[in-house]
């Protein structure tokens, strides 16, 4: 006899929170940087010069680049680099605003277009050690090697720094130099530090969050791949206009040249991209495990823990700045705390509460955009930072907290520690108890005889809600207030589609800071088991708050036979204090569309 449709599922999950209980200060030890002269450290700004050109990478590719350097330099004086990489579907452009700023700070800085990107050779991958990697070496290689760009070297060659928002933080994560690397880790001796910006220190985490295929961004992010040329034609256009040093007649040249670069309108994209989101949407078992490899091979987690164990035996070396948001629903804040964690070396990481919209704090090319209230901050510690550990100005950054966060409770005051995890924090767990049948059930703090019960949930496919992607601080960017809408909208009530579990009132204030964990037990009536887990603030007055939430998709070939997550699963790293009176509550739903690919029993 066949089993039915529907899948009933019993639930046993476990919820473990960290709790706060003090905010020590941080003293990292110092790190070791290559000298400017004095001089060098105290003058003002450098007038720049611009050199833009391709360059012929190992395979005889050619990448649009733009070199920025002291132009009133004094003879013989040097300066140490800056690479930039610029986010996914975009073009130098963007590194060229970033890099232009370091130059007048007395840096080399070189912005490129990574290959398969509009004007670039070759086609859009994902961050290959063999290819995209290979060119960041070569480019290093052959900055160094240019006599017109006053480059220090050392006996290791170039001093190099790199950066890089969104993608340009993967490329950051994934150059920077690793303890006795493995064969084919793409991290670069030369490189001296590193300032990834909400980048992936983890795509399988970041795309497959525990099994699940997280399709909204995965679909964006593969449209924008074939639409890349037309976006770097975009922006490029934006970067000549506002250009400065061209005159009209330059302009109009420029724009009628990267005109001619959008044929073909479509960009050239790796297959294998489009191959393995056909294998994750299918769910093709044969093939997973090499769309998993895949992410893998691109995630700098790999090349440190290749066994995704957390034993750390290639641990980052260079001192790390790491810039993540609670906000961001691409690139957790998870893979940020996780890369301060995999990294021996002087270390910062600083999580404001922006979304993956807002990560990039500038600088920025037009006067009216002026980023959050907190950019110019930023800004500033990032370039204390590189001054540090490229320059070796003794400016302190290297005796200062190492983990600075926004807090709810006080805004304009980031929370600081000594480490992470934070000193004085400690697990908590709760159970689901027993409910009234109705799909409400109790968290409690121990488990009791009359709380082994089951909950039944019917996977369609969907639920009567739906998520929406982080976008409320964008008109922050323009110097506004963030938007109000909700994360997660209730539509309808589908029967049997979720249950909720919720505390008795909190006797004292509860602090959580990093990502909540859940276990899960459960017995499916199919190969697949798809559980979204939501955790909220009941407030005494009523009002639910979301504080995090995760996904989970479990396989087993034994249909009815109870099941469970081999270890406790992630949730999104979070931030928040739960009032004195407030109900902590669990919501486990069969589906999250657009946000996560459902599996319909």
């Amino acid at each position: 006899m066949s089993s039915p449709a529907w899948r009933r599922t019993t639930v046993f999950p476990m919820l473990a929170l960290l709790l706060i209980l003090a905010f020590p200060a941080a003293t990292p030890a110092a790190g070791t940087a290559t000298s400017v002269p004095a001089a060098q450290q105290a003058r003002a700004a450098y007038r720049v010069e611009k050199v833009t050109e391709e360059w012929t990478m190992w395979d005889g590719e050619k990448l649009p680049l733009s070199v920025f350097y002291p132009a009133d330099a004094r003879p013989g004086e040097v300066f140490p680099a800056i690479l930039v990489v610029h986010g996914w579907g975009m073009d130098k452009s963007m590194g060229e605003w970033v890099a232009d700023h370091y130059a007048s700070r007395g840096y080399v800085a070189l912005a490129f277009t990574v290959r398969g990107w509009f004007g670039a050779g070759g086609e859009v991958g994902c961050m290959g050690p063999d290819t995209e990697m290979k060119d960041v070496s070569h480019i290093i290689t052959l900055l160094g090697r240019d006599p017109r760009f006053p480059v220090m070297k050392d006996e290791r060659g170039p001093v190099v720094g790199i950066t890089g928002s969104s993608m340009g933080g993967c490329f950051s994560y994934l150059m920077a130099p690793r303890r006795n690397p493995r064969p084919g880790d793409p991290g670069d001796p030369r490189i001296r530090t590193a300032v990834p910006m909400h980048g992936s220190f983890d795509l399988l985490f970041s795309l497959y969050p525990n099994g699940v295929v997280k399709f909204l961004w995965v679909t964006l992010l593969l449209s924008t791949a074939y639409l890349g040329n037309l976006s770097g034609f975009m922006i490029n256009v934006v970067n000549v206009i506002i250009d400065e040093r061209m005159d009209g007649c330059q302009k109009l040249q420029a724009i009628m040249e990267s005109a001619g670069k959008l044929v073909p309108l479509i960009s050239d994209v790796d297959q294998q991209l489009f191959h393995i989101y056909e294998v994750a949407l299918t769910r093709n078992e044969e093939e997973e495990g090499e769309a998993k490899e895949f992410f893998k091979l691109r995630s700098a987690r790999y090349w440190c823990d290749g066994e995704y164990d957390g034993k750390v035996e290639h641990p980052i070396t260079v001192p790390m700045l790491i810039l993540a948001g609670w906000n961001d629903d691409l690139f957790y804040a998870n893979e940020g705390l996780m890369a301060y964690r995999y990294t021996d070396a002087p270390k910062k990481i600083i999580i404001t509460n922006h979304g993956h919209l807002g990560c990039y704090p500038g600088p920025f090319p037009f006067p009216g955009i002026t980023g959050a209230p907190e950019s110019a901050w930023v800004r500033e510690q990032v370039d204390r930072w590189f001054d540090r550990f490229l320059k070796g100005v003794q400016n302190g950054v290297d005796r200062e907290p190492g983990v600075v966060f926004y807090r709810h409770t006080d805004p304009e005051v980031y929370g600081k520690a000594a480490t992470y995890p934070l000193p004085g924090t400690r697990q908590w767990s709760l159970y689901l108890g027993g409910g009234d049948g109705d799909g409400r059930g109790r968290l409690v703090s121990r488990l009791s005889a009359g709380d082994a019960g089951c909950d039944l949930l019917v996977n369609l496919g969907i639920s009567g809600s739906v998520s929406l992607p982080y976008i409320h601080d964008a008109p922050q960017l323009l110097g506004g207030d963030p938007l109000t809408i909700p994360t997660r909208i209730t539509l309808l009530h589908l029967p049997f589609s979720e249950v909720s579990y919720t505390s008795a009132p909190l006797p004292r204030e509860v602090t959580v800071m990093g990502p909540p964990l859940f276990a899960l037990f459960y017995q499916p009536s199919a190969k697949l088991t798809q559980l979204v887990p939501w955790l909220y603030e009941v407030t005494p007055e009523g009002e639910e708050v979301l504080v995090s939430r995760g996904f989970y998709e479990g396989h087993s070939d034994d249909v009815w036979m109870k099941q469970g997550t081999e270890c406790p699963q992630e949730m999104q790293a979070c931030y928040h204090r739960f009032r004195k009176g407030s109900r902590i509550k669990l919501v486990l739903s069969v589906a999250d569309l657009p946000t996560s690919w459902p599996y319909p029993g």
